[in-house]
């Protein structure tokens, strides 16, 4: 298995963007990228904005992760389908770029939405938004490490070893925006969850499931936790996505289609 640095796996004529989530790295998504790079396509996975280190990402706000992420779209001009495969954070960020820019996005793979924190989540931004204590205590450390079920992907999965709390308000604010717009995100979509999940509700993943305008599956791993693209059902998360992205025609010939 990879570790957590960015990469760019060559291939094409299809490409793929790939973003992890909220105090991780590429490495929550590479088993996804390797199962669509054996398919031919280029696969990229850039480090989101202010993950060097808690400090920095506890001062970036959430425009900063949807800007880079940005960048490294348009990057992938020229391709003849482009896909997103978003995981936590990243698939909010994702669904942000779709709306923004439909015509550079062909589908949507959601791996654990982040659209609905569970309590703890939920708790720890209010405290950031309406109580000095993201000043006080800014971090709060991870007791049991990521949220995966899988104990050895867990202890390789090389993440943030703290939580800043003023990103988790940054989080929310992203998933709020979000939320807003889904019905305006028109490229097809497959939403992934875990049943074990401990940082996201399942109530989230069915909600950006039943409002995205271009349609959804939502496909719910019973074994799995939070990061559903390397726990223990990681294959066949990365071999449904291969399988609902690689059946999605490009946009300009779908639009083609409805015009006849």
């Amino acid at each position: 298995m990879a570790d957590g640095r960015p990469f760019d796996l060559p291939g094409g004529p299809d490409a793929a963007l790939l973003l992890h989530g909220l105090t991780g790295s590429p490495f929550e998504v590479r088993p996804v990228a390797e199962a669509l790079n054996r398919g031919g396509a280029r696969c990229l996975g850039p480090a989101m904005a202010g993950h060097p280190s808690p400090d920095e990402l506890a001062r970036t706000p959430w425009t900063a992760w949807v800007d880079g992420a940005r960048r490294a779209l348009l990057s992938l001009a020229g391709a003849r389908r482009t896909w997103i495969v978003g995981s936590s954070m990243g698939a909010l960020v994702a669904c942000a770029l779709a709306r923004e820019l439909p015509g550079r996005v062909d589908g949507l793979v959601l791996l654990a939405p982040a659209l609905r924190l569970t309590w703890p989540g939920r708790l720890a931004a209010a405290l950031a938004r309406h109580t000095p204590l993201a000043r006080l205590r800014p971090f709060l450390r991870k007791t049991s490490g990521s949220d995966v079920a899988d104990p050895e992907m867990r202890r390789a999965n090389p993440c943030l070893e703290v939580v800043p709390l003023a990103a988790v308000a940054e989080l929310e604010a992203l998933a709020a925006r979000v939320d807003e717009g889904l019905p305006e995100v028109r490229a097809p979509a497959l939403v992934v969850a875990g049943a074990l999940d401990r940082t996201v509700t399942l109530a989230g993943a069915r909600r950006m499931a039943e409002r995205l305008g271009g349609g959804a599956r939502l496909l719910v791993l019973p074994r799995s936790a939070h990061l559903v693209g390397i726990d223990v059902e990681r294959e066949r998360c990365a071999g449904e996505a291969r399988a609902f992205l690689e059946s999605l025609p490009p946009r300009a010939a779908a639009a083609r289609a409805i015009a006849r």
